[in-house]
């Protein structure tokens, strides 16, 4: 928990990588100076690989202050198929409307049955009816923030233009493929700026607080 341990978690999230080491498992780092044991040897794979890999720890070898770990990976294992729910969008969210809501459908809900279980349940099912209405659901993967349908139809662009060039090796494709590229990247610099002025002029200096 410092800078560094910061520093690898920031990497392992921008690499969308699962951490394969267990809390439960052996240190596999002795220090003859501090004579003290940790596990500075971490175990990274994608969420795919992560799913059927086993890490061991195994006995000291050659004398090294590190134990040697074993990664096997089953490649016959049968992957689960895992269903994410879709998020809610709290920032499109119409409060006035929820709160409006929620109000008239839990007015109804008899507070005064010795029935604990079933007015918790009329509970959670009116707050979140009113949240169907009120709330957008959904989320997209590898969602962008700064894509556009433009940026969409230029990628695409320089995707033929590339497939051209591969095909048929002239001088005029290439020069058509550098000049597609370049629009390309000049646009994209443009949208991620204009996003990141966007995002950073609505960050509240004095409330977010942590968030920020």
């Amino acid at each position: 928990m410092d800078h560094r341990g910061e520093e690898v978690e920031n990497w392992q999230i921008d690499q969308n990588l699962q951490l394969l080491n267990d809390p439960e498992d052996q240190d596999t780092f002795y220090s003859r100076r501090w004579r003290t044991t940790s596990t500075p040897d971490l175990g990274f794979a994608t969420d795919d690989i992560a799913k059927c890999t086993t890490r061991t720890v195994r006995d000291q070898l050659a004398g090294s202050n590190h134990r040697p770990i074993m990664l096997t990976v089953d490649l016959n294992m049968k992957r689960s198929l895992t269903y994410t729910p879709p998020r809610w969008n709290y920032k499109k969210a119409n409060w006035y409307k929820f709160a409006s809501r929620s109000d008239i459908l839990t007015t109804r809900i008899n507070i005064n049955t010795r029935q604990i279980d079933k007015a918790n349940e009329a509970l959670t099912k009116a707050i979140l009816s009113a949240a169907h209405e009120c709330i957008p659901r959904g989320s997209r993967r590898n969602y962008i923030p700064y894509w556009s349908e433009e940026l969409q139809a230029l990628h695409e662009e320089v995707t033929e233009a590339k497939d051209n060039v591969e095909k048929e090796p002239s001088v005029d494709n290439n020069i058509r493929l550098k000049a597609k590229t370049a629009r390309f990247r000049r646009e994209s610099n443009t949208a991620i700026r204009n996003s990141w002025h966007k995002k950073t002029a609505q960050l509240n200096l004095e409330k977010d607080g942590q968030k920020l």
